[in-house]
């Protein structure tokens, strides 16, 4: 008679046996299948490096460094970003500015200065999360020698 061997527990069974007749393994199952931890390592350091690179891309392209002067000099406020690939400069002619405002409830931030032009463009100068800026934002308004008007923009207090 031919017998195979049970691989749970190595007891010789009859071949057509469907159940061992020891521990009751069924020969019917499918094996289960050996998973590859090298193909889960492969897609794993897969990720990390697509989770880099668009750090990365998002560090050297999109993340931008502002710098911004009122420079009564050449009366003009003056915006230069830079980033890894480019560095750009705006300049905004004093006579172009209606009106300084501090801002309490800001589009960026808790507390901004904004120059708003005649056309109605805004530019955040200054901001802060911490602390009014009331005096910087008086300041502004003497060297560009424009007004300046306290904004509280009550509805993006609770966001």
């Amino acid at each position: 008679m031919a017998t195979k061997t049970c691989p749970s527990c190595d007891a010789e069974v009859p071949a057509a046996a469907s159940r061992c007749k020891y521990c009751f393994h069924d020969f019917t199952e499918a094996p289960p299948k050996k998973k590859n931890g090298l193909l889960g390592l492969f897609g794993l350091l897969a990720a990390m490096t697509l989770f880099g690179a668009g750090t990365l891309a998002y560090i050297f392209y999109f993340h931008a460094a502002e710098r911004i002067v009122v420079d009564g000099e050449t009366q003009s406020i003056v915006i230069t970003r830079t980033t890894a690939t480019a560095t750009e400069t705006e300049r905004i002619p004093f006579e172009r500015v209606a009106k300084v405002e501090h801002v309490m409830g800001g589009e960026k931030a808790m507390f901004e200065v904004v120059a708003v032009t005649n056309d109605g463009k805004r530019y955040i100068i200054k901001r802060s999360e911490e602390q009014p800026m009331q005096g910087h934002a008086e300041h502004v308004a003497s060297v560009i020698g424009k007004p300046m008007e306290e904004v509280r923009n009550i509805k993006t207090f609770g966001d």
